[in-house]
């Protein structure tokens, strides 16, 4: 062959082998699988993050059913109507632990178990009058998984009705109700059981059980009752709790307080008296029930002077049928009384007055603030009068004549 004919030969070969068909085949099928291949794995995760989105949404369904069951739980505590314990309603003495109970939810089974925590007592007193509340619920998910919610909550033993008072609007007087608990109660007294509070009137002579008096918070009745304790703070411990029986009473106090000044001339005497220290004296109530029945009243003076002052306190006998009670309080010995308004002597006294009421009649609530000063009965020349034209004003209490 020669070089003229060869590259045509060639030139033939190669233009003939190009216009055959070609033999690969597949290649798109391959890329549709892989496609395919890549769309399952993103639509498993998908699948998978659909799973996780209800999973956790039924979870949170039961959560927040859970939490709805705690807290029935709680405020059926917190709802409470009275202190003590008493038929068909519910008492705060009664909130107790209680042992687990099941409850059927709507996709659920929860165990509801309730605890009560009563605060740490110090040894010998007693405790405390608030308790705190532990709710726990328990299920198990649809994974078969232990799932639970826990609540807390504090409750303080006041007397429901003190509720109310949230609604009403400020009162200018700062003593109206202190510590929660109704006005008439001494400041000094403390707590004995929920709702009452205890106090040992001072000045009572001896070294035996003395006489206490159990007030109720929300209205200031008296329980007549008996103590190892010599003085209130002794309530506190357990060995001292009060011994009461049914025999009940309205408070009647105030303070004394004296002057040695001629109060004809010093009328402001009467108002802040200067006797940090003046005669010793006693004082007694006598009165009638309302079915017109003498009762004995209970009657301690303070036995120290405090800020130029001593206080009383009567214990004023009531029924439990009729809250009522009719009668007048006096001044006795050791204090020797004037018998008359003429009166000049240095060694006797008149009692003053700072209010109207000379006598009282069908009480029906204690009686506080009824206060006196005692005055000399003159200058050994001339009498003194309570006076009634001065700031404060006040009444001739003994003697009126």
């Amino acid at each position: 062959m020669n070089r003229l004919t060869a590259p045509r030969f060639n030139s033939r070969s190669r233009a003939a082998a190009r216009s055959r068909p070609l033999l690969q085949r597949g290649v798109s099928l391959i890329e549709a699988l892989v496609a395919f291949g890549v769309m399952a794995f993103g639509m498993m995760a998908v699948v998978g993050m659909q799973t996780t989105l209800r999973g956790s949404g039924d979870l949170a369904r039961q959560r927040a059913e859970a939490v709805r069951i705690a807290q029935d739980a709680v405020e059926t505590w917190r709802g409470f109507s009275t202190l003590a314990t008493t038929s068909n309603r519910m008492a705060y003495a009664d909130i107790t632990t209680v042992g687990s109970t099941d409850v059927a939810g709507d996709n659920a089974t929860y165990r509801l178990q309730r605890q009560v925590n009563a605060e740490p007592v110090v040894s010998g007193t007693l405790a405390a009058r608030r308790l705190t509340l532990v709710v726990d619920v328990a299920w198990e998910d649809r994974a078969g998984q232990t799932q639970s919610v826990r609540l807390a909550s504090n409750i303080a033993g006041i007397e429901p009705e003190l509720t109310a008072s949230m609604v009403l609007g400020a009162n200018p007087d700062p003593v109206v109700a202190p510590m929660g608990r109704h006005r008439s109660i001494p400041i000094s007294a403390v707590p004995v059981s929920p709702g009452k509070s205890g106090f040992v009137p001072p000045g009572q002579p001896g070294s035996g059980p003395r006489v206490a008096w159990v007030f109720n918070n929300s209205t200031g009745i008296i329980t007549l009752c008996s103590t190892n304790g010599l003085i209130t703070s002794d309530l506190l411990y357990s060995g001292n709790a009060p011994t009461c029986g049914t025999s009940l009473a309205l408070l009647l106090t105030g303070s004394v307080r004296y002057t040695g000044a001629d109060v004809n001339t010093l009328p402001q005497s009467v108002a802040d008296p200067d006797g940090a220290i003046f005669p010793p004296f006693g004082v007694e109530a006598t009165q009638t029930l309302i079915d017109g029945s003498p009762a004995i009243a209970s009657c301690y003076v303070e036995p120290t002077v405090v800020d130029t002052q001593r206080s009383y306190y009567c214990a004023m006998r009531v029924q439990a049928g009729d809250v009522r009670w009719t009668g007048k309080l006096a001044f006795t010995t050791p204090l020797e009384i004037s018998t008359t308004l003429a009166d000049v002597s240095t060694a006797r006294h008149k009692v003053c007055r700072y209010h109207a009421e000379a006598s009282y009649t069908n009480v029906t609530a204690s009686k506080v603030n009824q206060n006196y000063v005692l005055i000399k009965a003159g200058n050994g020349a001339n009498a003194y009068a309570c006076p009634t034209t001065s700031s404060p004003r006040t009444w001739a209490h003994q003697p009126t004549s």
